[in-house]
């Protein structure tokens, strides 16, 4: 890392996107929308100073969500000197960056965020964007939730009729809608470079701008920072509101309700106006269900999905791992459902 001293790992659920091209192919701004809305999960930072001949020192700040969901726009910036305006700068999206999962190549038109849907939005104005697989030999696929819907549900049908007859719709489901998407990164972070005169500062703000300065942070000479910011399941949560793989004993009813792709706007589902009440709240608790077991649907609440009927299809995103597969060496009890971030 030459000239850089700073770098920030990212991990969990995230949104990111890169505004504002300029001519010299950088960027204004990454923007990164953090999905608070997911059930379990919990925002993290965590700080390590490394320094020559001195014991590292890590500190971690653990953000509730019933504060962090108050906060719509953070800003990290370069700032000269003790002013706390931002310094010009600008952002890199480094080639290597394409091995995120890009809406773009399974959406035409591609996805548009919903930023108001997402709590905060992180505005960072600086830094070089990379991602690396390391030590990953997984493939993703994408099959939709149709699909997945009546695989899950014929294991706890008594009439063989029935189990059939949804198996059946599972494999026409997958057929139609099975993509593969290939090896995924597992890390990326983007590095900066803080010079003498300047701090990394993060601050509160509006769309438009930052605010009110909440830290900063300096390198000093020699000194090298690393951070991670995590939006991922707590573990000191419950586990049966994130752990739903291995659900022992029959699924609720209401994952076996009508299949069909529900439109999905801001913080709630937009549900179908027709049918009873009682059929709507069904179609809602399928939807919670199954997002509690595939993270990925929760992109689809905060992206506004355009053109034709097709283009609007809802994925699942699986992974083909041994810790999931029947039989694998490495089998976990209640393995996790993926939890990457996406670019749009």
């Amino acid at each position: 890392m030459p000239n850089k001293n700073v770098r920030i790992y990212f991990d969990g659920l995230m949104v990111f996107c890169f505004l504002e091209p300029q001519s010299d192919k950088k960027f204004k701004e990454c923007r990164i929308g953090i999905l608070t809305s997911a059930e379990g999960h919990e925002v993290a930072l965590e700080i390590t100073r490394k320094r020559r001949r001195h014991p590292e020192e890590t500190t971690v700040y653990t953000i509730p969500h019933n504060q962090i969901k108050n906060i719509k726009h953070l800003w990290l910036y370069l700032s000269p000197g003790r002013d706390s305006h931002p310094f010009d700068s600008s952002v890199i999206r480094n080639r290597s960056f394409d091995q995120i999962f890009r809406m773009e190549r399974f959406y035409n038109p591609k996805p548009t965020p919903i930023w108001d849907a997402m709590r905060p939005a992180l505005h960072i104005t600086t830094g070089e964007f990379k991602s690396a697989i390391v030590n990953n030999n997984d493939i993703y696929r994408l099959i939709s939730v149709e699909g997945v819907t009546n695989l899950l549900t014929p294991l706890f049908h008594a009439k063989p009729t029935v189990v059939k007859s949804k198996l059946e719709k599972a494999i026409e489901h997958f057929k139609e809608s099975h993509q593969e998407v290939g090896r995924l990164a597992n890390f990326y972070w983007t590095d900066i470079d803080v010079k003498a005169n300047q701090r990394l500062v993060l601050a509160v703000g509006n769309e438009s701008g930052p605010s009110v300065e909440l830290f900063s942070v300096k390198p000093g000479e020699g000194e090298f920072i690393r951070a991670s910011l995590t939006n991922l399941p707590s573990y000191t949560d419950s586990i049966d509101s994130h752990h739903m793989a291995h659900h022992e004993g029959p699924f609720p009813d209401d994952i076996d309700s009508p299949s069909g792709s529900t439109r999905h706007r801001g913080h709630r589902a937009s549900l179908r106006t027709t049918g009873s009440k009682a059929d709507r709240e069904k179609e809602e608790n399928r939807r919670n269900y199954l997002k509690k077991k595939f993270h990925f649907l929760y992109y689809y609440d905060v992206l506004e999905l355009r053109g034709n009927k097709s283009n609007k299809k809802q994925y699942v995103l699986l992974r083909d791992d041994e810790d999931w597969i029947e039989g694998g060496r490495k089998r976990s009890v209640r393995p996790d459902p993926p939890c990457d971030a996406i670019e749009c």
